[in-house]
C-alpha cells in the first residue's frame, strides 16, 4: 500500500496500519491516513479470486488429499485484501 500523501510503501500488516489507536498515521510523513475498500477494484478482483478458488486452488486440495470444501472464505478474504487502499483522512 502507497501512502496518498508521500508516496512510501507502508506494509498491509504494519503496526502503523494495524494499531489499536482509531486515528492511524503513516509511519513516514506523519499524517492521518484511513485504510478503506476499493469497490471498483473489488469488483475486479473477486470474480478472479473465485476463478483462481474454483480451477487452480480446490483441485491442487483435492488431488493432495483434502477435501477442499474450507477454502473458499480464504479466496473471497484474499480478494478483500487485495481490494484495501489507503485515503487521506487529513482535513482539506
Amino acid at each position: 500500500m502507497k501512502c496518498p500523501h508521500c508516496k512510501n510503501n507502508i506494509g498491509f500488516f504494519s503496526k502503523a496500519l494495524n494499531g489499536f489507536g482509531k486515528e492511524r498515521k503513516c509511519p513516514h510523513c506523519g499524517k492521518k491516513v484511513t485504510m478503506k475498500i476499493n469497490w471498483k477494484m473489488l469488483t475486479i478482483i473477486l470474480p478472479l479470486a473465485f476463478l483462481f478458488h474454483f480451477f487452480i486452488l480446490k483441485p491442487v486440495l483435492i488431488v493432495a488429499g483434502f477435501s477442499g470444501s474450507g477454502v473458499a472464505g480464504f479466496s473471497g478474504a484474499l480478494a478483500a485484501i487485495l481490494s484495501f487502499r489507503l485515503y487521506s483522512d487529513e482535513p482539506e
